[in-house]
């Protein structure tokens, strides 16, 4: 059961870096401070609120009963992908406004520094991540409610989830390259105020209120 539960994160998990990539990539170069140390904790938080939504989901899901089929209900998935981007848009663009993106200078509102803070970030947009129902991660849903006892499901996901991790190491070394060519860190800023402009609006509001 754990290999199984591996072997299925390991052949799905570039799926699920090319969910978080556009939002990682930008937001990890562009950061103030690229050590080594703080570039790792920053993943971490990333990481931990996508782990904290799915077992959210999964527990939501099993409660309604929606676990029950073995596909996931198309329309569902589209509407918590809108959120999805929504939010995740919305952390980005604060954390743009509030830590010296694009344009380098502080922003004087003490408030928004705080919400848009790159450790708030880091875990908020994992979160929003973590809405994106992806077939892969329905599968091991459905796998780890159904595959036993409550323990051992929850054990089968983390080993799918732990699985899927190994894709996420050639962001550790964002640091070496930003050291070497600082232009990175000002064009990953611009990046992402656009990017977050991007699933704000063309991803998020637009296709909620007029879709």
């Amino acid at each position: 059961m754990v290999l199984e539960a591996i072997l299925l994160g390991l052949s799905t998990g570039t799926y699920c870096t090319m969910n978080c990539a556009p939002v990682l990539i930008p937001f990890l170069t562009g950061t103030a401070e690229p050590d080594y140390k703080r570039n790792a904790g920053l993943i971490g938080a990333f990481l931990g609120g996508r782990l904290v939504m799915y077992c959210v989901l999964g527990a939501v899901f099993a409660a309604a009963g929606l676990l029950v089929h073995s596909y996931m209900d198309p329309v569902l998935a589209r509407q918590l992908s809108l959120y999805a981007y929504l939010f995740c848009g919305l952390s980005l663009l604060l954390n743009s406004l509030g830590c010296r993106f694009p344009w380098g200078r502080t922003c004087r509102l003490h408030t928004l520094r705080q919400a848009g803070g790159d450790w708030v970030t880091a875990m908020c947009t994992g979160l929003a991540v973590g809405l994106h129902v992806c077939p892969p991660l329905w599968t091991a849903l459905v796998r780890s409610v159904f595959g036993g006892h409550e323990l051992p499901g929850l054990f089968y996901f983390i080993f799918f989830y732990a699985g899927t991790l190994p894709f996420f190491l050639p962001l550790f070394g964002i640091p070496f390259v930003t050291k070497r060519l600082p232009v990175m860190k000002r064009i990953a800023r611009i990046a992402q105020f656009f990017m977050s402009l991007y699933f704000t609006l063309l991803l998020g509001l637009v296709p909620i209120l007029f879709g």
